[in-house]
């Protein structure tokens, strides 16, 4: 299940990331690198985590599968990595985007996914990147029901 789908536009930041490549199930592990690698550089969160894919699931082996996961940090540094564990820091400039939350599993979300790219395609845009996720809440600690995950594409008008 999903909200409205809508455009927005997303404010420049600086984020902490970790490259990988491999099956969703390093999320865990690699999460834990990412928030010990902040930790260690001495710099904290400042919004909620998110996923970038370079790859889609389900149409790549697992072991050929490319994401990113990147965390808004409070402060200021220069862009750096990735180094030889896929950390590194990176500038992101705003862009606009088609968003749309979905609330629930993950093994549902794909039905969101199709939404939102129905909805670009009707309303006169076109995907022009990756997409990412925005975890809202914490899965983990989050009874699946009540997950809410922002799906978005930078997009244009065709």
């Amino acid at each position: 299940m999903g909200t409205e789908a809508k455009i927005k536009k997303t404010q420049p930041m600086i984020v902490a990331f970790i490259s990988v490549q491999g099956s969703l199930s390093l999320t865990a592990s690699a999460f834990g690198n990412l928030y010990t690698f902040l930790a260690k550089e001495g710099f904290l969160p400042a919004g909620p985590p998110s996923r970038l894919y370079y790859n889609v699931p389900g149409q790549v082996p697992d072991d050929n599968l490319k994401w990113e996961l990147r965390v808004p940090i409070a402060g200021v540094c220069d862009p750096s990595g990735p180094n030889e564990r896929g950390l590194g820091f990176r500038n992101l400039e705003g862009e606009t985007v088609a968003s749309i939350v979905h609330i629930g599993p993950f093994s549902i979300i794909g039905d969101t996914y199709t939404a939102i790219k129905s909805w670009v395609d009707q309303n006169g845009y076109k995907i022009m990147g990756q997409c990412e996720e925005v975890y809202l809440n914490e899965p983990g600690n989050t009874p699946p029901a009540e997950i809410r995950t922002e799906i978005r594409f930078a997009v244009k008008k065709k």
